[in-house]
């Protein structure tokens, strides 16, 4: 069903923010489109898409923005389901927020104020972690809270030299808490916050090249896990610092060691959650679209594009409906494997062709369980990351080359309970069901698992079967009760993001981040299919997977079209 987009922001307020951290006015040496333009399609309202929309917006472009879904957010959206304990949100895809500025600064880049409702609490803690050998740290991003923090746990692991102990491993956090932030100062501007139109763009400035120099000077192309471990020699604290390469689709030691700006951004830079939910950060960016005059509309899929009779340019967008949008250019931000069938030609090679890596996958358990119950587990943070003893093994089971994976035998697993930082998301039992007095709190739990690529599991013959051994698990990892009153509204698999989404072998975390798969090597935003008006945006392209990325990419996108810095 096509419907048009409205507000429901109300009222907006402004948010002082620090120093912007988008490269607002920077020159560029990329190429822009070289067409007048005056009415762009944006395709997705997801993050990137939104993105993207404002900053074209902003520039006076009319703008019509095409979702396929009837909520905006993409793979950060906040969905309503139903439990038999009754209807609830749930955050149904990315459930951790970094750099908020970045949602801030593509509002107000069309001169508009974040909503009134827009509350940002930081998580303090970030995450819980509760080892196989049961003991647990709290990650703070406050270098004072996490150095006490981990003096704590060296003196309950090593009581027979908790002062030694202690001082080392809180100086090792402080010099990786440094060289981490030293990293993500080299590697934002002309990296991270970047797009590329050849592998000369590393060093096309005296900027980008000193930068360059300063990533190598820090050992950015080395392992991600020999470059923590240096700092952090405990096997258990360096998990801490290096489980985000799951992000990236690598495993820690295969991951460069650049990715610790994953790291630092919600160890170092914080962890934040909005009022209610997630899905209100995409919610601030379409209110402030549609105020700001942009067509935003929801529930509308796009059938496919119509070519000009060059075949060199999209001359308009066809919807599943029938109805055909004119559109001088388009910024597609699909899923890469959707954009693939969207486009109907094969996509340009940047390089000797070899098939794409994709990511790995996860298997997510949205449901409900009786506060009753979750007030008596062992952890009580939003975020609890339970990790099993295996790691490197994990790893290696779930990014197995094509029909080499496997499921992990020693799993390791997200717990997100967003009640403990929204309240409001706690659920009443109706009064005429036997529920009635008691409340319910929303949980997901997600497990890594490889993508349909690397092991092609028939999902829907094992799912029930391996959420119960989930379950088990966590029961053991002390989530008491879990199991018997948990009630599931929906299990999200490598097969359903497949066949719901159109995700590439099934998988939300798009491309994974391989050395060739990885800046000016990553699929480029632009003349990706020999079309000249096209630009991609989104986990698929550059920068690649992570919300602050998704953010940057769409900007980088339209200032494809707009010329100028990303503002």
């Amino acid at each position: 069903m096509r419907k048009t987009y409205e507000s429901r922001a109300g009222s907006r307020r402004h948010l002082k923010l620090p120093r912007p951290l988008v490269p607002m006015t920077r020159a560029t040496t990329r190429r822009r489109l070289a067409a007048d333009v005056q009415h762009v399609v944006v395709v997705g309202a997801g993050l990137s898409g939104l993105s993207a929309a404002a900053r074209l917006r902003a520039s006076g472009l009319k703008v019509t923005v095409l979702e396929a879904e009837e909520t905006v957010g993409g793979r950060c959206k906040t969905e309503r389901l139903t439990s038999a304990h009754g209807a609830f949100e749930a955050d149904t895809g990315a459930t951790v927020l970094t750099m908020p500025q970045l949602v801030e600064a593509a509002v107000q880049s069309l001169g508009q104020q974040m909503p009134d409702s827009w509350k940002l609490t930081k998580l303090s803690p970030a995450y819980t972690a509760q080892f196989a050998s049961e003991r647990s740290i709290r990650l703070y991003s406050d270098p004072a809270r996490m150095s006490q923090e981990i003096a704590e746990f060296a003196a309950a692991k090593f009581p027979e030299d908790a002062s030694r102990q202690a001082e080392r491993l809180v100086s090792g956090y402080e010099d990786y808490r440094a060289w981490s932030q030293d990293m993500f100062s080299a590697a934002f501007d002309n990296f991270l916050a970047a797009d590329f139109d050849s592998v000369l763009d590393l060093v096309a400035t005296p900027s980008s090249a000193s930068d360059l120099g300063r990533l190598v000077g820090l050992g950015a192309f080395g392992s991600l896990a020999r470059a923590t471990r240096g700092f952090v020699p405990d096997a258990e604290l360096a998990r801490l610092f290096t489980f985000q390469a799951l992000y990236a689709g690598q495993a820690p030691a295969k991951a460069r060691a650049v990715y610790s700006v994953i790291s630092h951004m919600d160890t170092g830079m914080g962890v934040f959650y909005p009022q209610h939910s997630i899905g209100e950060a995409a919610e601030a960016m379409a209110g402030a679209l549609v105020a700001a005059g942009a067509d935003v509309r929801t529930g509308t899929p796009v059938a496919g594009f119509n070519f000009a009779a060059s075949g060199t340019s999209v001359s308009s967008v066809r919807l599943a409906s029938g109805e055909v949008v004119e559109a001088d250019a388009v910024i597609c931000t699909t899923d890469l494997a959707v954009t693939d069938r969207l486009m109907n030609r094969p996509r340009t090679p940047q390089r000797r062709p070899v098939p794409l890596r994709w990511a790995p996958s996860a298997v997510v358990i949205h449901g409900t369980v009786p506060t009753a119950v979750s007030d008596t587990f062992a952890s009580q943070s939003h975020h609890t990351l339970s990790f099993g003893e295996a790691w490197d093994e994990t790893f290696t089971q779930i990014t197995g080359a094509r029909g080499r994976g496997s499921l992990m035998t020693d799993p390791s697993l997200l717990i997100t309970r967003p009640a403990k930082s929204a309240p409001s998301r706690i659920i009443q039992g109706a009064e005429d069901s036997v529920y009635a007095g008691e409340t319910f709190e929303p949980i997901s739990i997600l497990a890594p698992v490889p993508n349909l690529a690397s092991a092609p599991v028939q999902w829907e013959n094992i799912q029930d079967r391996y959420v119960e051994e989930i379950l088990r698990e966590l029961e053991e990892r002390g989530f008491s009760g879990l199991r018997a009153s948990l009630s599931i509204a929906r299990v999200d698999t490598p097969q359903s993001w497949a066949n719901t989404y159109g995700y590439g072998e099934g998988t939300p975390f798009a491309l994974a981040h391989t050395f060739a798969q990885t800046g000016p090597f990553r699929p480029r935003n632009v003349s990706g299919y020999g079309v000249d008006n096209v630009i991609l945006a989104g986990s698929g392209t550059t920068p690649g997977v992570g919300v602050p990325t998704v953010l940057l990419s769409g900007a980088l996108a339209a200032r494809r079209i707009t010329g100028g810095g990303v503002r």
